[in-house]
């Protein structure tokens, strides 16, 4: 049984429907992405998952049980952690205070604790300036600190929308380090990236929106074969 899975999933904002019948899966410990151009329907497609936006039917299921209407901080509390695009980091608050707010849904202050050790010991660099305010940081540590705030939930899964955009080569390496390493520790994980070589490189499977509809799906290795792919969306 999948952990996750959209079927016929039709989305939108307001009177605009962006997704047209997706479906997906994504099963325990595995890496998938979610390929495409832009405008494809990528991240309507983790915000429809975790109930920010217009549903319009289809079903999606998680751990089994069906999380449609739910709330996105019920989400959370089901196992599944979200890392938005942007980078989108608390300016005014210290890395740690960035951290604690990210684990808001916990009440019990020892697990609080652990999953703060567990983020530092992901992260050195964020250990290193728990005091420094988010807005100070580059763009690649806010990447990080953001990551590791979706990750003070303990979360079965994890989401993570475009980790890559604006950053650095070197950053870029480090974040797809990151997404390996935590792959290996066990955690399923789903992502949205622009580079799209790059993360089909570190997937097990991968699926390619067009339009808000599927396109084409296949393991990393087969969509990096396909001549299709690479022609429309591989530059070559």
């Amino acid at each position: 049984m999948a952990l996750l899975e959209l079927k016929n999933i039709d989305a939108g904002y307001g009177r605009s429907q962006i997704l047209y019948g997706v479906s997906l899966e994504v099963m325990e410990k595995e890496v998938v992405c979610v390929i495409g151009p832009n405008g494809a329907g990528k991240s309507t497609t983790f915000k429809i998952i975790m109930g920010f936006i217009n549903y319009l039917g289809g079903e999606i299921t998680f751990n089994g049980a069906n999380i449609v209407g739910f709330r996105p901080d019920q989400i959370l509390g089901k196992g599944l952690g979200y890392v938005p695009q942007g980078r989108i980091v608390f300016n005014q608050m210290t890395v740690r205070e960035n951290l604690d707010m990210g684990a808001y849904i916990e009440r019990d202050k020892k697990k609080i604790e652990e999953a703060m050790d567990y983020v530092f010991t992901l992260f050195p660099r964020l250990a290193e300036r728990q005091k420094q305010l988010g807005g100070t940081m580059s763009g690649g540590e806010q990447q990080m600190l953001a990551m590791g705030r979706a990750l003070m939930t303990r979360p079965q899964m994890i989401m993570i929308d475009e980790p890559s955009l604006g950053l650095s080569p070197r950053f870029v390496s480090e974040v797809f380090e990151l997404i390996l390493r935590l792959a290996e520790e066990g955690l399923t994980i789903m992502v949205v990236e622009q580079n799209a070589t790059r993360a089909l490189e570190i997937s097990d499977r991968g699926y390619v929106l067009e339009l808000g509809r599927n396109r084409y799906e296949g393991t990393g290795q087969e969509l990096l074969n396909n001549q299709d792919v690479r022609r429309m969306y591989l530059g070559g």
